[in-house]
């Protein structure tokens, strides 16, 4: 047997290390005599992985009657699929399910399982019966196998509960179900317990239904007006991670059970309302995240922000930073959504993507298939040639750079919540994220259920609950010596809703919310002033030293203050952060950052492989500009540098007098990479 593991987020076979580089290409949906050529095209991108799914519904052609070897139907040859990508060269990501979706019918699974809810017995049972059918084809070709090509298996897929579907089976409405023996277990037992948190007089758990925030786009709903309403509306996100972890769970188990010996991994949506992507960690081999954007991140001010925001939060968590489903082309209704999917679209959203610690992805769907439009290579292994050529240079760009062995170079974290999100209570228009998004200041996601890493600085992001358990976590961190910022919102509730000072941030004088004057801030030490139109919190007689700004007509007004905690210290600013602030507090804290461009709509990170520095910037602006990057770690250590632009192949030499700034030009909604080396 050859072991098969995730090892520096590659996949390792044996000695042989796979990058994760992969695109879909879904047999059953592709006429066999087009398969070898399809495969050719993809040959001749670069990409020497391939990923499908198994659709259960389709192999199962009668109750209990399966065909895997086209005795059926030719395009039911998932046999001869793998042979032929065995005989190819490929390596293969395999999907059976048991769900696929992929605008399927029931999305992949037979009508008569699909009555059942994920966790249903009865869907567990006919659910089992299918993977040990699939198994027993696939199992053959696992790269643990001598011969064999499948690296990866995917559990499931987007595991979610999918209350409009199956919630009257939870107890959500009717009769009680698991969502009561959710809260059984919550809260101990404690009816007690239940209705203090609640606000309720329950006589008992299956009197208990969910009260849940709006989650349908332009749609207002009922608001959640109160403490109670809002712990109310937590239970049920938690109940939804609970939910999905079970499922999650119980797939990996039933795989491993049945002789699965290569990494399992678990894919979930670009959003947190129906998985907590921390938990899918704890039980699989990894985990990646699908996103489909619109074309050119044009569909809100804040979208290339949320993305990299994504690929951030999941670099803190999966064993590889890897998004399963990239999206490439679009499905049928989408399309009206996204427009056309220009060249310079892939080019700025896989630069975004590495910007935020991507180091592997596939794309989805890389040949078109029914339901599926703008893919790079067609039905019959033609290819559209502008985007098959912008596919292969990005191939080649990864290949180039092995952004699975960078190491990125930050200092700085924002905290990262994934169930403030979910229960809507934090929005897009975070003011924290988007002001160091603005300022080109680059940062990791930190989620606070868990101890801190030993960054410099925390900025803290999330609104004014945070769980104790939590802010114990910023205390420790803050004691051991970090340093934790704070603006207007800041921990000062549980998620019970109750006073919980736990980390020492100091409760405002005063809140002065319709105050809309100008105020004048300066930092100790640090020039120039900082000007700012915002509401303040003042602060009183705090022992800890205070942050002051000239307000006109008012004088002197103490809008934060700083203080020491153990070995560190917190800063706490009553007022909203700025673009200026924020450079100036990392300037104030002496944090040296890799790269900061000042241009507006230019979003750079600075990523360092042996002595060879890597900098990735976007334009997300709609006209080209010329930018100047800052490069604090790379200037003055070498004479002479090396640099030459990855996606041209263009290179040049630069005298260190001229590489600080750095200046290149970066056309509308797209990016550049270079590679930056010490010259002799």
């Amino acid at each position: 047997m050859i072991k098969v593991q995730i090892k520096k987020n590659q996949i390792c076979v044996g000695n042989r290390k796979v990058p994760l580089v992969s695109g879909e290409v879904h047999y059953w949906r592709l006429n066999p005599e087009y398969w070898r050529e399809v495969l050719c095209r993809v040959r001749e991108m670069g990409i020497k992985t391939v990923a499908t799914y198994v659709p259960w519904a389709y192999h199962e052609y009668q109750r209990g009657k399966f065909d895997f070897t086209g005795k059926t139907h030719q395009t039911r040859d998932l046999k001869s699929f793998l042979e032929l990508t065995r005989k190819e060269g490929f390596w293969v990501i395999i999907r059976p399910g048991p769900y696929i979706y992929s605008e399927w019918p029931n999305d992949g699974v037979p009508n008569y399982a699909y009555r059942y809810h994920r966790l249903h017995p009865k869907f567990l049972g006919y659910a089992k019966q299918y993977i040990a059918r699939v198994l027993k084809v696939v199992s053959p070709y696992f790269a643990s196998r001598r011969g064999g090509h499948i690296i990866l298996l995917q559990a499931d897929n987007e595991i979610d509960p999918w209350p409009d579907v199956f919630g009257y089976q939870y107890g959500l409405s009717g009769k009680p179900g698991m969502f009561q023996e959710f809260l059984k277990r919550l809260y101990l037992g404690s009816l007690d317990k239940l209705n203090q948190c609640w606000g309720t007089a329950y006589k008992s758990f299956d009197e208990a239904g969910p009260f849940i925030a709006t989650m349908l786009k332009e749609e207002t709903g009922l608001p959640l007006k109160g403490d109670h309403e809002l712990k109310r509306n937590l239970d049920y996100f938690k109940f939804k991670y609970d939910y999905s972890k079970q499922t999650a769970q119980w797939n990996v188990d039933t795989f491993r059970k049945m002789g699965v010996d290569i990494p399992i991994y678990l894919n979930v949506y670009p959003f947190y309302y129906a998985h907590d992507w921390h938990d899918m960690q704890t039980v699989s081999d990894m985990v990646g995240i699908d996103v489909y954007p619109s074309g050119e991140l044009l569909e809100d001010q804040f979208e290339q922000r949320k993305f990299v925001d994504k690929v951030r939060y999941l670099s803190s968590v999966s064993k590889v930073s890897y998004i399963a489903e990239f999206a490439s082309g679009v499905w049928h209704a989408r399309h009206y959504e996204t427009g056309v999917l220009t060249p310079n679209h892939y080019r700025l959203l896989t630069l975004s993507a590495l910007l935020g610690g991507m180091t592997g992805w596939n794309w989805y769907m890389l040949v078109n298939r029914d339901n599926w439009y703008m893919s790079p290579i067609n039905e019959w292994g033609r290819v559209r040639g502008e985007l098959y050529s912008v596919f292969k240079q990005l191939v080649t760009m990864f290949h180039d750079v092995k952004p699975y062995d960078w190491k990125k170079i930050n200092d700085i974290a924002v905290t990262f919540n994934p169930l403030q999100y979910a229960a809507r209570t934090l929005s897009a228009n975070n003011p924290v994220l988007q002001t160091l998004y603005h300022a080109d200041i680059d940062y990791a996601a930190y989620n606070p259920r868990f101890p801190a890493k030993p960054y410099k600085v925390i900025f803290y992001s999330g609104n004014q609950w945070l769980e104790e358990s939590s802010q114990k976590n910023l205390r420790d961190y803050v004691e051991a010596g970090g340093t934790l910022i704070a603006f207007r919102d800041f921990p000062r509730k549980n998620d019970l809703f109750r006073m919980t000072p736990g980390i020492g941030f100091e409760e405002p004088e005063r809140v002065l919310f319709e105050f809309k004057k100008p105020l004048t801030i300066q930092l100790e030490g640090v020039r120039p002033k900082i000007k700012i139109v915002s509401s303040i919190y003042t602060f009183g007689g705090v022992k800890a030293k205070k942050v002051y700004a000239h307000v006109e007509n008012y004088g002197k007004l103490a809008v934060g203050d700083a203080k020491n905690i153990g070995k560190g210290r917190i800063l706490h600013f009553g007022v909203e952060p700025t673009q200026e602030l924020m450079a100036e507090v990392v300037d104030y804290l002496g944090i040296r950052l890799g790269s900061r461009s000042s241009t507006a709509h230019v979003l750079t990170a600075l990523f360092k492989r042996g002595s060879k520095y890597y900098l990735v910037a976007t334009n997300n602006g709609e006209e080209s500009k010329t930018v100047a990057v800052q490069l604090p770690h790379v200037s003055g250590l070498h004479r002479k540098y090396r640099i030459k632009d990855i996606l041209t192949g263009d290179v040049k030499s630069c005298l260190k007098d001229k590489i600080q700034p750095f200046t290149f030009d970066i056309p509308r909604k797209d990016g550049k990479i270079f590679e930056i080396q010490p010259g002799r």
